[in-house]
């Protein structure tokens, strides 16, 4: 009997000491592990009636995207919309806008977390979107 309690924490002791460097490894990956970005940094401008597309991709992510949106009070214009498939590593804002303007839109999401959290990310953009060709700024060639 007190060999078979001697055999059983001889094995305890060495697992217990694996377990805590490999906890240790995990805190140390998580806390080391770069922040996620979004890519453009800025978006190009959009005009009125015409189609518009660009890609928005996520890098730095060591996980899947879970999701991938446009804050509610930070909206794209009236006819442009960010399409996001669950675990992808981008999204797509499309559409064709409706109404000139400058707008802040705030781009936002978050990763899929495994033995780290998941990471957020967030970025705001300013969208131009002109009428006709003219730029939403002042135009210095008007009377």
């Amino acid at each position: 009997m007190l060999r078979k309690t001697l055999l059983t924490l001889c094995m305890a002791i060495p697992l217990t000491g694996c377990e805590v460097l490999m906890l240790a490894n995990v805190v140390v990956g998580c806390a080391i592990r770069p922040a996620p970005e979004l890519l453009p940094k800025e978006l190009p401008a959009a005009a009125v009636g015409a189609p518009y597309s660009i890609r928005i991709d996520v890098i730095n992510a060591s996980t899947p995207m879970s999701q991938l949106l446009v804050a509610p009070g930070m909206p794209l214009p009236n006819g442009l919309e960010l399409t996001h498939i669950e675990r992808e590593k981008h999204g797509v804002i499309q559409g064709i806008p409706t109404k000139s303007g400058r707008y802040d839109v705030l781009v936002y999401g978050s990763t899929f977390g495994t033995q780290c959290a998941g990471q957020n990310i967030e970025m705001l953009y300013r969208l131009d979107v002109t009428d006709n060709g003219h730029s939403t700024a002042a135009d210095p060639n008007t009377d």
